[in-house]
């Protein structure tokens, strides 16, 4: 299996005119981390991220990270509010952010919870 994650941070103020603003606890993203696994390798992987990041909340891109199966996407009616443009939500943050981590199974067969 293989793991793709891109997180994309500003890069260092350093005094120099930027148009990318610097992260703040108002400005952070939310990020959703979805697995899905056979054998809990993938569940592992997923759940060690999102603890990373909401264990280091300040230096991390994210101001929380929220971990789940890959079928609780559409059994909590996530995509509804995925296809919306992201919003103000009253407290600055207007995007969101997905990561999936993924294994396969069998003769590369999606896993049951997947």
């Amino acid at each position: 299996a293989y793991f793709i994650i891109i997180i994309h941070t500003p890069p260092p103020n350093n005094n120099q005119s930027s148009t990318t603003p610097a992260l703040t606890p108002t400005n952070k993203m939310n990020v959703t981390i979805l697995y899905g696994s056979a054998t809990g390798n993938a569940e592992h992987i997923a759940k060690d991220l999102g603890n990373t990041i909401n264990e280091s909340k300040s230096t991390s891109a994210f101001r929380s990270a929220d971990v789940m199966e890959l079928n609780n996407f559409k059994r909590k009616k996530l995509m509804e509010a995925w296809v919306q443009p992201p919003t103000d939500t009253g407290d600055g943050v207007k995007k969101h952010a997905l990561i999936v981590v993924c294994s396969t199974t069998g003769n590369g067969d999606a896993p049951e919870n997947a």
